[in-house]
């Protein structure tokens, strides 16, 4: 099993301040025991004090190290199981069909399993955006469904990696699908609006505002008729 990344660094601070606190404990006993113990044998007992503490704190941080190299594993198995069912799905629409011939091909009990599995070792982000991407709302047309997939497979990778995925939904989903022009255009309009609170709000606006309705006549246009 290959080393994972570091998770974040958050971690690796914790890591670093564990061992100074370690060598700062493992000071204090030293000088405690010069105290009281002088020649050569406080300078042993004194030593070997010293190599126990920083065995113990050598094995526990590999057993931490260890530990989230396993789960890193773990969720990387989850995360491809859960994704089988959708892939195989995507093939199929690719291949044209529709209705009865693509829920033939959809093992139904291995997509509930590795969703149940997802919610036990996936992170949060995972399973909203899980949820987001298999209950769309009614409204929500084919673009934005791909867009809610490309959010998985970022959150995936975030969680496996431990760090923030510099990648935008159009390189995620430019992988594996051609988009015309007219389509990325509306790709990377949705995708902006979606980062930006601005435009969001912008947007909220325009849509509270209703269907434009046709221009009042001015006064000008009214006395034009009349003559």
């Amino acid at each position: 099993m290959s080393d994972p990344k570091p998770k974040s660094w958050r971690q690796v601070t914790s890591a670093v301040l564990a061992l100074i606190v370690v060598g700062r404990l493992s000071a204090v006993v030293v000088y405690g025991i010069s105290k009281i113990l002088t020649g050569t044998l406080g300078g042993a007992i004194a030593g070997g004090l010293v190599g126990m503490v920083v065995a113990v704190a050598s094995k526990s941080f590999e057993y931490q190290k260890d530990h989230e190299a396993a789960l890193a594993e773990k969720k990387r198995e989850v995360y491809r199981r859960l994704l089988i069912p959708w892939e195989r799905l995507l093939v199929d629409l690719r291949s044209k069909k529709d209705g009865d011939d693509l829920l033939a091909n959809v093992d139904l009990p291995a997509l509930y399993a590795s969703s149940f599995d997802a919610v036990l070792y996936g992170s949060a982000a995972v399973v909203q955006k899980y949820v987001e991407f298999r209950s769309p709302d009614h409204e929500r047309d084919p673009l934005d469904n791909l867009r809610a997939l490309a959010g998985l497979l970022i959150a995936m990778r975030e969680d496996v990696t431990g760090k923030k995925a510099n990648l935008s939904e159009e390189s995620v989903l430019k992988t594996f699908i051609n988009f015309k022009p007219e389509e990325l255009v509306m790709l990377r309009l949705r995708e902006y609006v979606s980062k930006n609170p601005e435009a969001q709000r912008k947007l909220a606006e325009v849509l509270a505002r209703g269907p434009l309705s046709p221009a009042e006549p001015t006064a000008k246009t009214v006395d034009s008729k009349r003559t």
